[in-house]
C-alpha cells in the first residue's frame, strides 16, 4: 500500500507557540527573513507598515517552524493584523492559532465589519480600474 506525503499543515500545532508571550520578534524597523522562509521575491520587510507586515506575517506562519514564528512575530503586532491575516492563511493554521489564542478570534470578530468594508472598497476600486481599461 502506497503512503502519501504528509500534508503541509499536518504539523501546524507544533508550529504555534504555547503563549503569545513567546513571540519575541521586532516591533519596529526592517526585518530580513532567512532564505528558508523567503526563497524568492521580497525578503526585507518593514514591520512598521501594516500592509508590509501583513505579508511578512503570512509568510512566517505559512512557511516557518516554531523557532521562526517566535523569532519574527510580535504579539501586539500580530493582534493588530490578525483580522486581515486570518483571511490569508490556511484554514488549518487559522483554526490552530484561534483555538490556542481565543483573543485573536475575539479581536477578529470585533473588527469584522471594518475588514468587510475594506474588502468592498478594494473590490470597487478593482472594478473601476477594469472599467477604465475598457
Amino acid at each position: 500500500m502506497a503512503v502519501g506525503l504528509p500534508g503541509r499543515y499536518d504539523d501546524i500545532a507544533g508550529r504555534v507557540p504555547r503563549s503569545l508571550g513567546d513571540l519575541r520578534g521586532p516591533s519596529a524597523g526592517e526585518v530580513a527573513l532567512p532564505l528558508h522562509l523567503c526563497w524568492s521575491g521580497m525578503r526585507v520587510y518593514d514591520v512598521g507598515d501594516p500592509a508590509i507586515r501583513l505579508g511578512m506575517y503570512q509568510v512566517v506562519i505559512a512557511e516557518g517552524m516554531l523557532a521562526d514564528v517566535e523569532a519574527h512575530l510580535d504579539a501586539r503586532l500580530l493582534m493588530e493584523v490578525w483580522p486581515r491575516l486570518r483571511r490569508l492563511i490556511h484554514s488549518a493554521a487559522r483554526a490552530e492559532w484561534e483555538s490556542r489564542f481565543p483573543a485573536l478570534a475575539e479581536h477578529a470578530r470585533a473588527h469584522a465589519a471594518e475588514v468587510a468594508a475594506e474588502l468592498r472598497r478594494a473590490r470597487e476600486a478593482v472594478r473601476a480600474r477594469a472599467e477604465e481599461a475598457r
